[in-house]
């Protein structure tokens, strides 16, 4: 064996022998991190205290309205609205392609019931938003010790049929002035939350009131519009 050979094969045991005395260390301080997450009980949001909504963040919630929402939509959503879910789902993965779409499904962070007037696709960027959305309201509830609670999806992209259909019973659908048909627009239940590990809902103004001022911080950063909608009970919201 060459001197060469020999001095390779002396590094790899030596690394062998080196790797378990890194490692070991830092995995225990990893769990011994974790532990006190695993066994703490964190709080219900009925035993926490939150505030009201101040004038200040009802002004930031009324101050960008449709026309906003569908400005943004238009200009960087899907250029044509569809005319029903047929024309949609006949060419699904040609759409989803096409559009840069992502179907989205329950996760970690809010619900997607099953829609009569919306079909669960949106663009990627509003799925990331959604997602990032889901982290902040986490850490939220992390910092004042409240255990999680998914938000749930009541509106995604809708069909020329969808909107018509939707105006026979909610005021505030439109007749084709819905940002909703480009991806980029999504509505989530004001006061519906579903606590970790469970599927019954709980309706609470307190998970409200903190989720939409996550909401109105990312408009702040430019991230997307949000309007609250009284009628409908529901959070309007356009990716930017």
């Amino acid at each position: 064996m060459s001197g060469t050979k020999k001095m390779t094969k002396k590094r790899r045991i030596a690394w062998r022998r080196v790797l378990p005395i890194v490692i070991i260390p830092v995995m225990i301080v990893l769990i011994v991190k974790k532990l006190p997450d695993v066994f703490h009980q964190r709080k219900s949001i009925d035993d926490v205290a939150v505030a009201e909504l101040s004038a200040k963040e009802v002004r930031a919630l009324r101050r960008y309205n449709n026309e906003y929402h569908l400005e943004v939509a238009r200009a960087k959503g899907i250029d044509k609205p569809f005319k029903n879910h047929k024309q949609m789902l006949d060419d699904k993965y040609g759409n989803i392609v096409k559009y840069g779409l992502r179907e989205v499904h329950d996760c970690k962070y809010y619900e997607v019931p099953s829609y009569t007037y919306s079909m669960p696709y949106l663009k990627k960027e509003a799925v990331d938003f959604l997602d990032e959305l889901g982290r902040r309201f986490f850490r939220v509830l992390k910092d004042i010790d409240v255990q999680e609670y998914r938000f749930q999806l009541s509106s995604v992209l809708r069909t020329e049929a969808d909107q018509m259909g939707l105006r026979k019973n909610n005021v505030n659908a439109t007749q084709n002035k819905t940002s909703h048909y480009f991806g980029l627009s999504f509505d989530i239940a004001q006061t519906c939350f579903y606590p970790k590990g469970q599927s019954e809902p709980v309706y609470s103004y307190r998970l409200r009131n903190l989720l939409l001022r996550t909401l109105i911080e990312m408009q702040d950063e430019g991230r997307c519009y949000v309007i609250l909608e009284t009628q409908t009970k529901c959070i309007h919201i356009t990716v930017r």
